[in-house]
Formats: structure tokens, sequence, C-alpha cells
């Protein structure tokens, strides 16, 4: 999928800059080039890194990360 369309970046070529050690959009944006020019993908490239970030926390543990929940 296309998450960039201005530098016409998929969300493979996101998950190889974090996994490259990008943690920030504007590293992401180095690495790749998303995100450098309308910003309108920023929230994208986000979710994917946090993405990212976490199963690479839950492979190295072994453990998968749960989302925290809030009683109402």
């Amino acid at each position: 999928m296309i998450v960039c369309l201005c530098k016409g970046v998929s969300c493979g070529n996101i998950r190889n800059a974090v996994a490259q050690g990008a943690t920030t959009v504007a590293e992401v944006g180095y690495h790749c080039g998303a995100g450098t020019d309308c910003g309108g993908c920023h929230g994208t490239i986000e979710d994917l890194i946090e993405e990212e970030l976490e199963a690479t926390a839950a492979s190295a543990t072994g453990h998968r990360s749960l989302p925290v929940v809030r009683a109402a």
C-alpha cells in the first residue's frame, strides 16, 4: 500500500526504514523520503513506526503487547 503519495513510498519502505533504526517521521523521511513533502501522511507514518517498534519489542521479549484500556 502506498502511504506517501507525493513520493510514492509504500508501507514496506517505511517498515524497512524503521528496521534500519528510524524512530521518528523525520528519520523515516531521511531513509526513504516519505513525509517530506505535503505532510498528509505523517499520521500514518507515526502509526507504522509505533506498530513496528511494538512488534520488535514483542519479538525481543517473546510477549505480545496489549493495548491499555481504561475503565469508564
